[in-house]
């Protein structure tokens, strides 16, 4: 989702229903806020899953970095080096 969340106090999402949050969440993210401050998301569960298979993807990839880093640990890398070896692989 690009759209900008809706923000909202904990207190006017309790009023307005679970169905408005739904509703409301299909559509963009909602931000629950406690004396202004954020202190919650609701998310479509499309989104949900979309957001954990990128982040199942980028955990995949950094370990195949990782691994590849320690199979070549005999050579001894900069930070720059392994910096730009795992900006390359991204």
């Amino acid at each position: 989702m690009t759209t900008q969340p809706l923000t909202m106090s904990s207190t006017v999402a309790a009023r307005r229903g679970v169905g408005f949050l739904t509703s409301e969440a299909q559509e963009r993210p909602v931000k629950l806020t406690s004396h202004g401050k954020p202190v919650a998301v609701v998310v479509s569960a499309a989104e949900y899953d979309e957001q954990r298979r990128l982040l199942r993807d980028a955990e995949l990839k950094v370990l195949s970095i990782a691994a590849d880093l320690v199979a070549d640990r005999s050579t001894m890398l900069t930070i720059d080096d392994a910096r730009e070896r795992l900006l390359a692989a991204g």
